[in-house]
């Protein structure tokens, strides 16, 4: 019998782009809320993010929601927390992570009631430090899901069928299966089940959602094959961490690291290689103009608009804003990671929370516009002399 924990994690940037949202909201998660109708005992664990729920409320999407609702109620479906607007965790203050992991629980407590709370955590872009860790364990979250990458900073090294826990905390661990997940998952579940008949293994797959549908097109029925396979058998996580764990889990202390780390990158310390590298200029300036805001704003909470400048500055704070920022290879969609109106989109989050602020210095808000007006240089200066083809 093969035991899969199969783990979605469904997310849209703040503020994305209405017809790509509609185009993907169409291709894919009404395809994902239908499987819970078509395959009887499938189970799924996902990570609805706080920023999709918001915009499915925003575009009325109620049938959509509806259809999560009644798999999470009927427990075909285990909802995770994450963080609201998935920023890249390790590298904000311990109060950031806090105000993003409790405005996420906010939505889902209200569309999903009080019957969602702490147990699994997704941690965006399974971008992992022992910062993160120690939050989570403090906040009473159960367990983590990782990359097998983040074990040692290794592939293939170590039994990923195991659950762990957290060196000195009370935080279970269990690692995604990378090769396995990095394919088209259901076509490789299909074929590992044939190849173990009579014995039993455990996977644990996690990818994005959006694979199902507007990513891959499943024209040979390899997602019906997988759920309809009687060899095979779904287990939400949670479900999976209870039947085999045990009160004498081996302890280890993961390295920084995310679910993209390649070996090469680890070994030469850079944990988080997609979103801040020292030679990046443009990340630099915008990390840098991102904790200038953090500061200028929540020294400023009595402020008549410091709400309005908050929602600003929590959506600024996305990963895909940096990402975008990247100019590397992806090692999944082969493509050069780059897009300046999304770096524009974030920097100009952050600037309009500074601006929203009624009482500021002048002094500081020149420093913050200079800091915007420089990555707004930096951008258009790389976009036309590197990455603009004719």
């Amino acid at each position: 019998m093969l035991n899969w924990v199969n783990f979605l994690h469904i997310y849209q940037p703040p503020e994305q782009n209405e017809h790509i949202f509609h185009e993907v909201a169409r291709e894919s998660y009404f395809e994902i809320a239908k499987f819970f109708d078509l395959y009887d005992g499938l189970k799924l664990t996902m990570n609805l993010s706080g920023s999709l729920l918001e915009q499915l409320i925003k575009y009325q999407y109620d049938t959509l929601l509806d259809d999560f609702r009644r798999a999470f109620t009927g427990g075909e479906m285990e909802l995770v927390g994450s963080a609201m607007y998935h920023p890249i965790l390790p590298f904000l203050p311990e109060s950031e992570i806090e105000r993003q992991i409790l405005l996420d629980e906010k939505i889902k407590q209200e569309i999903f009631g009080k019957e969602y709370e702490r147990r699994g955590f997704y941690i965006p872009e399974m971008a992992y430090s022992r910062k993160v860790a120690e939050v989570l364990d403090e906040m009473g979250f159960k367990w983590i899901i990782l990359d097998e990458i983040s074990f040692n900073g290794k592939l293939d090294s170590f039994d990923k069928e195991k659950i762990y826990k957290i060196k000195e905390l009370n935080l279970r661990v269990i690692f995604r299966d990378r090769k396995v997940s990095d394919y088209f998952v259901p076509e490789k579940i299909k074929e590992i089940s044939g190849q173990i008949i009579g014995k039993n293994k455990n996977i644990i797959t996690a990818t994005d959602g959006e694979l199902y549908g507007h990513h891959h097109q499943d024209f040979y029925n390899k997602t019906k094959a997988a759920f309809t396979d009687g060899n095979i058998r779904s287990l939400k996580a949670s479900d999976f961490i209870e039947e085999f764990g045990s009160d004498d889990l081996e302890e280890i202390d993961p390295i920084d690291s995310n679910w993209e780390s390649q070996e090469e990158d680890l070994e030469n310390n850079i944990p988080f290689s997609y979103w801040n590298v020292a030679e990046n200029e443009i990340q630099k300036q915008m990390w840098g103009l991102a904790y200038l805001v953090i500061e200028s704003v929540e020294s400023r909470r009595d402020d008549d608009r410091y709400d309005l400048a908050r929602r600003l500055l929590d959506k600024g704070l996305s990963s895909c804003h940096f990402w975008a920022a990247s100019g590397k290879q992806s090692t999944i969609w082969k493509d050069t990671i780059w897009n300046p109106d999304v770096i524009e989109r974030g920097a100009l989050f952050l600037i309009r929370s500074m601006r929203s602020v009624c009482e500021m210095d002048v002094e500081t808000r020149i420093k913050a516009e200079k800091k915007f007006a420089e990555i707004d240089r930096l951008v258009w200066d790389k976009h036309w002399n590197k990455f603009y083809k004719v």
